[in-house]
């Protein structure tokens, strides 16, 4: 039961570390204990069939909110010991899937998929350094 608790602790703390923290965010929903948050950058409608995220977080030095996970990919999760302040932007539809990394207060994309496998293979061909690797290449933004 304690190595179960450290290891839903860990992650956490691994975000704190750069900055970017997880947890309910000023979007929050109520119906998930406030792990969920609707923190969609389309404008959507925002109905029963909105992209919702799961522990989303700030970057602090850009705004852009990540989430670790995203509801219509509910057995995918970032994995924070690969991917430290990366996670999904959350858009209003279910077919983009996009996957970005906070690095040096820019956001640089790991890809955006269209289906959840899709989604887990861009995230088994790299890791956060490689992502931010972008900076230098100029491929990453500021919002």
């Amino acid at each position: 039961m304690r190595r179960a608790a450290l290891l839903a602790v860990l992650p956490l703390l691994v975000c704190s570390c750069i900055g970017i923290t997880f947890g309910p965010s000023s979007s929050s929903s109520s119906q998930d204990s406030g792990s969920s948050s609707s923190a969609g950058d389309d404008g959507g409608e925002g109905g029963a069939s909105s992209v919702q995220g799961v522990d989303c977080g700030p970057d602090p030095d850009t705004g852009v909110v990540l989430c670790l996970g995203i509801s219509s990919c509910p057995n995918l999760i970032v994995d924070q010991d690969l991917f430290p302040g990366c996670g999904f932007r959350v858009h209003s539809s279910p077919d983009v899937l996009d996957l970005e990394c906070a690095c040096f207060g820019q956001i640089c994309p790991i890809g955006i998929a269209t289906t959840c496998d899709q989604a887990f293979a861009l995230m088994q061909d790299q890791s956060q350094y490689t992502v931010c690797m972008q900076v230098n290449e100029g491929r990453c933004t500021t919002q």
